[in-house]
């Protein structure tokens, strides 16, 4: 039976930041199972949570276009991160940062405690939202629809004035953010749980979840290097695309000059050689644009990939410890059975989307190379401007553009040679990489089984 529906109260329903909630649906987000911190936090007996709608904790102050958004992602097959404001039995108030990936026949969510500083940036947008949707439905239901997909238009919106291209930017930001500032906080009581008085098999498996999620912090720290790398990329794309226009403007306005000057003629041949190479350079530069973007698109994929897969490693640990306090069996070895899926294919994507990315860095690092051949080219041909502008009288004006042109070519010259510097593994690294993933992967499969 559906439990009613409280009246929410101005309380916060306190919970720690290494507990984490776990709850899996069918395909309509009927709840099917769900762990201790969730049944306790929620306020609900297991009993109550089974068979009824997850919406059951919806508190009325999350707004609609989130969910919506959230069923878009789900619907299309693909995992979402997301903060989301719930509602206990007794009316109080929990936030979460919620992460949702489509399971056989349904649904897991791992939620933990946000503690990131965009978490203050997300209640201010969801408030803005929340008032938007209460202000276009007022008291007519039927207007709820176009409430949402304004409030769904408004959030773009915000996330762009925030620096994020959409809201798949957002979420593969904001979880890693929220996983990277917990493991902080968790830093100083990090010991481990004791396994010595678990069961052999309970012990085995614990380990191989411990092991997955220790490789996947080892991952992590050197994924650090490559966002550095990501960040250096995203800085630089627009100076790459407007470097191009730069040059065959000013190379443009020298040729009319030139063709104003009695013995221009020299001149003007310098500068048709000087906007015909910035022609050729165009394309080049566009190709590097083109590279920088898709590698920050991966880099950003494999940080999300990685905050969900160390989550799902250490809900295993927590499962394990419920097996061996006790639970019931067939519950949370089903639980275990999707969240072994799951990790065996976030580890495996991780793996593979880091050698995908380090191919991504190479082909920028040729790109830049090629291009930096092609910038001295065009240094060259700016000095021979300036030499024979210096022969020329009245040529003041035009010294002046490519000495311009130059100063504009030396600044893209310094930018690339940052690109030079991004560093990748190497092939035998990164196969050594995936034979790991592939071994944490059997060792848990394994040992899950076994139980």
């Amino acid at each position: 039976m559906r439990p009613d529906r409280p009246t929410p109260v101005n309380r916060a329903r306190p919970f720690e930041i290494d507990e984490l909630f776990l709850s899996t649906t069918d395909a309509r987000g009927i709840i099917r199972m769900s762990n201790d911190v969730f049944v306790r936090i929620s306020g609900y007996t297991r009993e109550e949570l089974v068979g009824t709608a997850h919406n059951v904790i919806r508190h009325p102050d999350m707004p609609r276009a989130v969910f919506r958004l959230m069923w878009d992602y789900l619907e299309a097959e693909r995992p979402i991160a997301a903060y989301v404001k719930n509602m206990a039995a007794d009316g109080a108030h929990y936030w979460v940062m919620a992460t949702v990936m489509p399971v056989d026949g349904g649904y897991l969510s791992v939620r933990l405690k946000p503690s990131s500083p965009l978490f203050d940036a997300a209640q201010a947008i969801y408030a803005e939202l929340l008032a938007l949707e209460q202000a276009i439905e007022g008291d007519d239901p039927s207007r709820r629809k176009a409430a949402i997909e304004e409030s769904g238009r408004r959030l773009g919106e915000l996330l762009e004035a925030a620096g994020y291209e959409d809201y798949d930017a957002f979420m593969r930001a904001a979880l890693p953010a929220e996983v990277e500032h917990r493991e902080a906080m968790l830093q100083a009581r990090a010991a481990e749980s004791p396994v010595a008085d678990l069961e052999p098999a309970l012990r085995d498996a614990l380990e191989a979840s411990a092991q997955t999620h220790r490789f996947l912090l080892r991952l992590s720290e050197s994924l650090g290097d490559y966002t550095a790398s990501g960040e250096t990329l995203a800085r630089k794309s627009d100076f790459v695309l407007d470097l191009a226009d730069q040059v065959r403007l000013f190379a443009l306005n020298a040729i009319l000059a030139a063709d104003r000057l009695r013995d221009g003629a020299a001149l003007g041949a310098v500068a048709d050689l000087m906007r015909a190479r910035s022609t050729a350079v165009g394309p080049l530069l566009e190709a590097l644009s083109g590279e920088i973007v898709e590698a920050g698109r991966l880099l950003r994929d494999v940080g999300f990939r990685m905050a969900t897969a160390k989550l799902q490693t250490e809900m295993m640990g927590v499962f394990i410890h419920e097996l061996a306090a006790g639970a019931r069996q067939d519950d949370v070895a089903h639980q275990l059975t999707l969240l072994t899926h799951s990790v065996e294919e976030a580890v495996t994507l991780v793996s593979t989307a880091l050698a995908t990315v380090d191919g991504k860095l190479a082909t920028v690092r040729a790109h830049a190379a090629g291009l930096m051949r092609e910038l001295a080219m065009l240094r060259a041909l700016e000095v021979n401007g300036r030499v024979e502008s210096a022969r020329v009288p009245d040529a003041q004006d035009i010294q002046l553009l490519f000495s311009t042109i130059g100063e504009q070519v030396a600044e893209a010259r310094a930018e690339l040679e940052e690109f030079a510097a991004i560093g990748t593994r190497g092939e035998e690294q990164n196969r050594a990489v995936e034979r790991e993933a592939q071994a944490c992967v059997a060792s848990v499969r394994a040992a899950v089984a076994a139980l």
